[in-house]
């Protein structure tokens, strides 16, 4: 499975019970799919995003078959 940083728990941990349950499954997922989300571009080059619903995004690495979610935030703040 998928592993979560520090901050990608804390911010798991805090999202209404409906989004962190389908968050579980998109990461579950992201094994299966290591480049199911977007690629990044500019100061986040190297990241991947992919949406959780039409509000939160998942950014993560995928790097040598290892999927390492950074965070789980508003689209809003997700990109800064």
């Amino acid at each position: 499975m998928a592993k979560l940083a520090r901050r990608a728990e804390k911010d798991l941990n805090g999202l209404p019970e409906a989004l962190a349950t389908k968050a579980r499954e998109i990461i579950r997922r992201l094994d299966q799919e290591p480049h199911l989300g977007r690629k990044l571009a500019g100061p986040l080059r190297g990241k991947r995003a992919t949406r959780l619903g039409r509000s939160h995004r998942i950014i993560y690495t995928a790097s040598e078959g290892q999927i390492i979610v950074l965070t789980i935030s508003h689209r809003r703040d997700a990109y800064r």
